[in-house]
């Protein structure tokens, strides 16, 4: 598997062709993304971002510290990002990972950043729906207020071990 020169771009085009997923049978976390990464029925926004890097960037998440195929934990996502210099605060660009907060505990949800819309974050994010944030079981776009977000993962250089 090649790496993508611009990572970010390219895992957000990956995630821009599962537009309308829905997880089947509804409310059982079981999805292509989850039989993918070895671990179905789980909650899986971190797998889809996962995926969406390995398979459409060529770049695994936490590669050597994670599980084969990326992160199945928005919290040791956050984690990796943080401990790797991959942590911004602010000034998210497409294709950042866009790690929201709901309750000011640990962090909650991840998405893709697709564009910045005045006062919103436009983002792609698997397994939420209108009215179910975090575990609603489709790929959407969504419109994020900016203090739902905790903060942003940039891979700004693509790790020596990513080229499978």
């Amino acid at each position: 598997m090649q790496v993508a020169a611009d990572p970010g771009t390219a895992a957000l085009a990956e995630a821009r062709r599962h537009l309308g997923y829905r997880e089947s049978p509804p409310g059982s976390n079981r999805t292509t993304f989850g039989r993918w990464f070895g671990l179905d029925g789980v909650p899986w926004c971190a797998i889809f971002v996962s995926y969406c890097y390995e398979v459409g960037a060529g770049i695994v998440l936490g590669e050597g510290r994670s599980f084969r195929h990326g992160f199945a934990s928005v919290p040791a996502l956050q984690d990796w990002l943080r401990e790797t210099g991959q942590w911004l605060e602010a000034g998210p660009r497409p294709g950042d990972l866009a790690v929201f907060d709901w309750d000011g505990g640990l962090p909650d949800h991840v998405g893709l950043v697709e564009r910045v819309e005045g006062l919103e974050l436009v983002t792609i994010e698997g397994n939420t729906a209108v009215g179910n944030d975090s575990d609603g079981g489709c790929v959407m776009r969504r419109h994020r207020p900016w203090k739902a977000v905790s903060g942003y993962g940039r891979l700004r250089e693509a790790p020596e071990s990513a080229t499978l």
